[in-house]
């Protein structure tokens, strides 16, 4: 396994810096929602909320997307839609991955 000098290591983003590393984003469709929670069940960095049976994103700072779309694919409804994935600066910048889309689901 190589090592990385000095130089590449500063330029490891800093997820806390806006600058340097933006969370993903989910939109979810209010008039499909029925505030299952089924979504927030399935995100793995808990950046989903369920109140008063809508579901939202978490404030920012607090839980962020990493725009795995694991909420697309398991809502019943398909209110949600991964509008942005998470992307890095530098060294980790982040490189053309296609069109946004939820994960395969194994039959």
């Amino acid at each position: 396994m190589k090592r990385i000098n000095f130089s590449e290591w500063w330029q490891i983003p800093d997820y806390n810096n806006p600058d340097q590393a933006s969370p993903g984003r989910v939109e979810v469709d209010t008039e499909k929602c029925t505030g299952c929670g089924l979504c927030a069940q399935a995100c793995p960095a808990d950046a989903l909320l369920v109140e008063d049976k809508q579901v939202r994103m978490q404030p920012a700072g607090i839980n962020e997307c990493m725009g795995c779309g694991d909420c697309m694919p398991i809502c019943p409804t398909g209110a949600m839609t991964l509008v942005k994935g998470n992307e890095f600066i530098a060294y980790y910048k982040t490189i053309d991955r296609g069109d946004l889309s939820g994960p395969r689901l194994a039959w």
